[in-house]
């Protein structure tokens, strides 16, 4: 889910001073369950590049999320979106912006985050860039 992955993301930028502003974790919605990837938007390459070298090969194994435990085999690649290119977070929004989603949940869209995500605790405000 968002607000998992989001608390994920917040973990290693606050750890690793990074910076994030877009998210989207494509959902199968009839399943209700995420399909094994996600769009993050880093503010800078070289901030992108540090959560690459971090986390690629991640195991990730058992974790809790609101309070069941989750259990995975999967491993984490991590791999440059073609659709990114140098304009980053403009590029997202303009690639999802005409695009449709037959769900009525809120929290399986795209977001941009604002001001970017560094994993402190500054409110930060989610706008749906579609």
């Amino acid at each position: 889910m968002r607000h998992f992955m989001l608390s994920f993301l917040d973990d290693y930028c606050k750890t690793h001073e990074l910076e994030y502003d877009f998210l989207y974790l494509p959902m199968d919605f009839r399943k209700k369950d995420n399909l094994g990837y996600a769009f993050v938007n880093f503010t800078t390459s070289v901030a992108a590049q540090k959560f690459k070298d971090i986390l690629q090969g991640y195991k990730w194994a058992s974790f809790y999320c609101q309070g069941r435990l989750f259990t995975s085999k999967k491993v984490c690649v991590i791999t440059w979106a073609r659709i990114q290119g140098v304009t980053g977070v403009k590029a997202l929004v303009e690639r999802f912006k005409n695009s449709s989603f037959q769900c009525d949940r809120l929290d399986y869209l795209p977001v941009i985050l604002d001001p970017p995500r560094n994993g402190c605790d500054r409110v930060t405000r989610i706008h749906l860039p579609l």
